[in-house]
């Protein structure tokens, strides 16, 4: 009778000191979006030099809200702008995505803008002779989106924030508030990877600048990077940031 082979009893132990692959989503790098290298920027104005921004250093990764928090006049609007790629700082260096912005060609930085960035913005720039979907189309128009798709956009964008209702009538025929949720429709409707809000609740009442909180961190839970402008005292208590940076005179008190 032949006995059976025994088995290598070494092919039991278990392997030390090797490491198992990482879980698909547990403790993935998040990336860095957003790097702003001693930034610098100054405004000639006819009663001297403004200057800005001063030597600004921030990053940002995916993921992040971040709330820019300081006084009027601090640099707040400055500093988003040259971060999304609006205005060229005078020195320092700006890297939104892996790519060097203000080195890049015109047509380049545009395509790039119209694509990843969302930018809602401070003045009300809303058309009073367009109708509230016509005024979110825009940005869709500006792209060359074919217009059945920008049809769907606009229709999809409307209902997640809950102002559907207000696809046919006029700016001047709606409140405030519904106007700033017009706002921050147009700043989403192309679906960006970051989006840059300057003073989203400014001119609000409490209640309707919750609304707007909400409805931004809802757009950061599904995967849209945030940052945010304000001297908003009710931002500076809401829970619904992530981090915060003060910015005072043009430079960062807290990075």
């Amino acid at each position: 009778m032949v006995r059976p082979r025994p088995r290598n009893k070494r092919t039991l132990q278990p392997r030390t000191g090797r490491k198992l692959p990482p879980r698909p989503g547990g403790n993935r790098m998040k990336k860095e979006i957003l790097r702003l290298t001693n930034v610098t920027k100054i405004y000639n104005t006819r009663s001297g030099k403004i200057t800005a921004l001063e030597n600004v250093n921030l990053s940002v990764k995916e993921g992040d809200f971040l709330c820019v928090l300081g006084p009027s006049g601090s640099g707040k609007t400055t500093l988003l702008k040259v971060s999304a790629g609006f205005l060229k700082p005078d020195s320092g260096s700006v890297q939104l995505f892996g790519k060097h912005i203000y080195q890049l060609p015109l047509r380049e930085l545009l395509t790039l803008r119209s694509k990843l960035v969302g930018f809602m913005f401070q003045e009300d720039l809303l058309i009073n002779t367009l109708t509230v979907s016509e005024n979110v189309e825009l940005p869709l128009i500006a792209r060359g989106v074919p217009r059945n798709k920008r049809k769907q956009l606009v229709f999809q964008t409307l209902e997640r924030l809950g102002i559907s209702s207000l696809a046919d009538r006029k700016p001047d025929e709606i409140s405030g508030g519904e106007r700033r949720r017009v706002s921050l429709a147009m700043s989403i409707v192309n679906q960006p990877k970051i989006l840059f809000a300057d003073e989203p609740t400014s001119n609000l009442d409490s209640q309707t600048s919750l609304k707007i909180l909400e409805e931004l961190k809802r757009i950061n839970e599904s995967g849209t990077t945030i940052i945010m402008a304000s001297h908003d005292p009710l931002v500076t208590k809401s829970k619904h940031v992530k981090r915060t940076i003060l910015l005072r005179d043009g430079k960062i008190t807290n990075p």
